[in-house]
C-alpha cells in the first residue's frame, strides 16, 4: 500500500506541474485517492488490478453512503486522472475509469449579496494598518473581478497592471 500511495503522490506533483491545480483541489483529490487505496485494498485489490466494476462499486458505496454528488463527483474526476496518468506514465494496459458515469449533480447557483451587505462588507476592515488595508484592496479586488479566492491570494505583483 505504502508503494500506490507513493504512486499517488508522484500523479499529484506531475498534476501540479502540468495543470497548476490549487493546493486546496490537490489535498482533496490526495484525501479521495488516499481513501481509495485503502478501500481497494480492504477488497484485496490494487492500482494495477482494479477494474471499471470496482471503481463504478466504490462511487455507488459513497452515493449510498450519504456522500454528496458533489464529493463524489470530486472522487471521480480524482481517480480518472489517475487513472489516465496510470495509463500514460505505462504503469497501467488499460485506463478502468474510461467508462465510468458521473452522478448528476444539482443545479446551484451562487449566492448574491445584497448592496447593502456589499456595502458593509467593504467597509468592514479598518484602513490603520497594512493588514487591514491590504484586506481591504483584497476585498475590492475580489467584488470587482469575481475571481476565486485561491486565485486572489496566488497572485503576484507581476499580475498587477496599474493601468
Amino acid at each position: 500500500m505504502k508503494q500506490e500511495l507513493a504512486r499517488i503522490e508522484q500523479f499529484l506533483d506531475a498534476l501540479w506541474l502540468e495543470k497548476n491545480l490549487a493546493e486546496n483541489t490537490l489535498n482533496a483529490y490526495r484525501r479521495d485517492l488516499s481513501m481509495m487505496v485503502e478501500w481497494l485494498h480492504h477488497r484485496g485489490l490494487t492500482l494495477a488490478t482494479a477494474q471499471s466494476d470496482d471503481l463504478q462499486a466504490l462511487l455507488a458505496e459513497r452515493l449510498e453512503g450519504g456522500y454528496k454528488a458533489t464529493s463524489s463527483a470530486r472522487l471521480l474526476s480524482a481517480v480518472r486522472r489517475l487513472f489516465q496518468y496510470l495509463y500514460r506514465e505505462k504503469f497501467r494496459e488499460d485506463d478502468p475509469s474510461a467508462h465510468l458515469a458521473s452522478p448528476k449533480l444539482p443545479q446551484r447557483l451562487p449566492k448574491d449579496l445584497s448592496e447593502a451587505q456589499v456595502e458593509r462588507l467593504l467597509q468592514a476592515p479598518l484602513i490603520d494598518q497594512p493588514l487591514e488595508l491590504r484586506d481591504k484592496a483584497m476585498l475590492e479586488v475580489l467584488y470587482a473581478t469575481g475571481l476565486r479566492v485561491s486565485e486572489l491570494v496566488g497572485l503576484t505583483m507581476s499580475d498587477i497592471s496599474l493601468r
